[in-house]
């Protein structure tokens, strides 16, 4: 049977340096599958990712691979069905909890086919890896792994088990990522404005290659987003510029949904679009006001 050769395009420059998130996962389980599809997510999004590509590996966990931890401001642990078979996985796990609890790192959990409860409580899969561990290590360090399951599987995630679609939910758990991340870190508004521009060009390309309503709501909801992100920004200046970006991502709202409403006559999209309306008026007032030297907002 012909060898495997992983794609060019998912193996990052090495050295690895100046990274905000790390990804802890078990290679065999979703290397070329789930994982490489979130650090390409999070790569379009600029969220510089540390992924380890050593596919074989000794007993130890090395010491280049704590120091990409204890670097990370957010791990993200995919739990798959395979993972806590791994004594580096489960290494890596003990290693991201210490940070969590003496440098304040953020934890992601992602439940990747496999049932939290199973993780949180060794059960299934997890329970017969666990047993093999037992035979083969000491039992205080296996136990020191199944106190780290059950604290990282009781912190809020994401259950991929659902039958939701799978490139969609990679683009969701990137945008938490990133919005985490925001939280913490300087320039995340300029970031986040950015990145939504991206996703609502994305959403218009597909609304206007399919042309159903759906879609053309989901894209005047990430144009809302971006409306509000950008007023954000303006608040704190005067620069004409920056307040009639805003006020053409809002004109843009409007002219969205009086084509909606073109389309369906629907009352509560009547509504809808009058208030849009009588928001792009605010807007158009507060930007008269700006010129003149008077906030309102």
């Amino acid at each position: 049977m012909a060898s495997f050769i992983p794609p060019p395009s998912f193996t990052p420059k090495i050295p690895q340096q100046n990274h905000d998130v790390f990804l802890s996962f078990r290679g065999e389980d979703t290397r070329y599958t789930f994982t490489s599809h979130l650090y390409a997510a999070l790569t379009r999004n600029q969220v510089k990712t540390y992924i380890d590509n050593e596919l074989e590996r000794g007993d130890e966990i090395s010491p280049s691979l704590l120091k990409a931890i204890n670097d990370a401001k957010l791990s993200v642990i995919i739990f798959s069905e395979n993972y806590e078979s791994s004594r580096w996985c489960l290494d890596e796990l003990v290693k991201i909890l210490e940070c969590k609890k003496n440098d304040g790192q953020i934890l992601v959990p992602i439940f990747y086919h496999v049932n939290p409860t199973n993780v949180r409580n060794q059960t299934g899969s997890y329970a017969i890896a666990l047993a093999e561990h037992e035979k083969r290590r000491d039992m205080n360090k296996v136990q020191t792994w199944r106190l780290a399951l059950a604290e990282a599987a009781n912190f809020s995630g994401w259950d991929c088990l659902g039958t939701r679609n799978e490139s969609e939910l990679v683009e969701q758990i990137a945008m938490d990522i990133l919005q985490k991340l925001d939280s913490i870190t300087s320039g995340g508004l300029e970031r986040r404005i950015n990145t939504y521009k991206q996703i609502a060009q994305q959403k218009l390309e597909k609304s206007l290659r399919t042309g159903n309503l759906v879609d053309m709501e989901e894209l005047i909801t990430t144009l809302y987003q971006l409306a509000e992100l950008k007023l954000e920004k303006a608040k704190s200046t005067d620069d004409s510029t920056v307040w009639g970006d805003v006020l053409a991502t809002y004109e843009r709202i409007m002219q969205l949904k009086q084509d909606k409403w073109m389309r369906t006559f629907n009352t509560k999209d009547l509504e809808d679009l009058k208030a849009t309306r009588n928001h792009v008026l605010y807007i158009q007032r507060e930007q008269s006001n700006r010129k003149m030297g008077f906030r309102g907002i």
